[in-house]
């Protein structure tokens, strides 16, 4: 409850920092963001009547429960808020929305401070560690954070036309690397954290992991897998050529669009060629080769009677995994599952077939992250896979046959028993922060 009311409100603060940013006070757009903020922070009074968010280093704290989710799809705002430097916010509701004005003013650097007696209150709570309790998942989304800002600043390069430099991105990715070996069944939990608002950041990371994961679990050894992993962070990196609205183009593409669409697998791997290094060679390959079909068919053109090499084939298949199962602002993610399916049917077509099945051996039938309708109404929270078929799956009961919400719980899951599967977001749980609030489950996903 606290992670998405929070959330909610830092998403409305977002929206209302970039409008104050633009526009005036009493244009519509700005009007109307205000409005939503009020609407977010009322919903967070409903629970308290006086709410603290917190900063400490990376992460956003809701009195001092770790906001794991948020933290990630907020990042930017909270790199702005600690330039700023703001430790916590206070709301003493009702908020007034002159407050929250001044606050959005403030976070943006267009104003110096907030009244001393209104309703928001800065840096009014400290929080320190000694506050909090150590997560050993602290560090793997601390990975996933400096993935996210080496792609952020690789992307800003590229369109400045400046060549990019890949040293960030592999020191990145060489930190996912290290953690999911150590931990990966918390890694694939990890990649079901979504954004159709950055879709470009967190599904390009979210490849990342998954590739690293499922090249591991090949055998793949880490001298090719660290590139294999940095061309599959980078690969639409080449889509900064390519317009914003054909890239978010809602219908059928015409074909002039589509031979705009069409280039971005060279630029990228013309980009990183260009950064050179140890391992480009691999990581270009994949950038220019991943939507070569298994069967020719794809783009750019290859001889089909060469098929992309197998590390482009293993990321073609993460790639439209993610793809599937991630929202973007013209379409509905779908869920895990169906994901699943859309690969087995396009097996021999647009994907290596015994690649397909290896990732499905690895993913499981129902994939870490995925939420599951049980025959008596629970919803429960798929936290691990077991190979051993008939064997219960771990999971954490989220929901009552009643469909209240309850404090989640260890659960059992019989396959046989589950009735559907459904998105995290239409069940109001998000499975990336349950398994961050407990640690504890941790020792059983290795």
């Amino acid at each position: 409850m606290s992670e998405r009311l929070s959330s909610a409100f830092l998403r409305a603060l977002r929206r209302l920092v970039r409008q104050v940013s633009l526009y005036p006070d009493r244009h519509p757009l700005t009007t109307e963001a205000l409005i939503g903020c009020q609407d977010a922070a009322q919903d967070l009074a409903n629970v308290a009547p006086e709410t603290i968010i917190s900063i400490l280093e990376n992460a956003f704290y809701y009195d001092r429960s770790l906001l794991a989710h948020t933290s990630l799809e907020f990042h930017v705002l909270l790199g702005e808020m600690k330039q700023r430097e703001i430790e916590s916010i206070t709301l003493l509701h009702p908020v007034s929305g002159p407050d929250l004005t001044d606050l959005a003013k403030f976070i943006a650097g267009i104003a110096d401070d907030l009244p001393a007696d209104g309703t928001i209150r800065l840096n009014d709570s400290h929080l320190s560690h000694a506050d909090i309790t150590t997560n050993p998942m602290s560090g793997l989304r601390g990975a996933y954070t400096e993935s996210m800002d080496a792609l952020r600043l690789s992307i800003a390069t590229m369109a400045s036309d400046r060549e990019i430099e890949l040293t960030s991105v592999v020191s990145a990715v060489e930190s996912l690397f290290e953690h999911t070996v150590s931990q990966p069944g918390a890694s694939l939990l990890l990649s079901t954290v979504k954004s159709h608002d950055e879709y470009t950041f967190f599904h390009s990371v979210n490849t990342g992991i998954l590739a690293l994961a499922f090249g591991r679990s090949l055998g793949i050894d880490r001298a090719e897998l660290v590139p294999i992993g940095v061309g599959a962070v980078l690969h639409d990196i080449g889509k900064v050529a390519v317009s914003s609205a054909t890239l978010n183009w809602p219908g059928t593409l015409d074909d002039e669009q589509w031979r705009e669409i069409k280039i971005h697998p060279q630029e990228g791997g013309l980009a990183i060629m260009a950064a050179g290094g140890p391992g480009h060679e691999i990581a270009a390959t994949v950038a220019f080769e991943h939507h070569a079909r298994f069967d020719g068919a794809g783009y750019p053109e290859i001889d089909r009677a060469q098929p992309p090499r197998i590390f482009s084939r293993l990321v073609t298949v993460v790639d439209t995994y993610d793809a599937i199962t991630t929202r973007r602002a013209y379409r509905r993610a779908e869920t895990p599952h169906r994901a699943l399916k859309v690969l087995l049917g396009g097996m021999g077509g647009a994907y290596d077939p015994d690649l397909v099945r290896a990732f499905i051996r690895m993913m499981g039938i129902f994939p870490p992250g995925s939420v599951l309708e049980m025959e008596g109404g629970e919803l429960v929270v798929v936290v691990d896979r077991v190979d051993t078929e008939g064997v219960p799956l771990p999971g954490l009961l989220v929901k009552a046959p009643s469909g209240e919400s309850i404090e989640p719980e260890p659960y059992q899951i019989v396959v046989d028993r589950v009735v559907r599967q459904v998105l995290p977001q239409q069940a109001g749980v998000d499975p990336a922060s349950l398994i961050e609030a407990f640690g504890e489950l941790n020792a059983h996903i290795t």
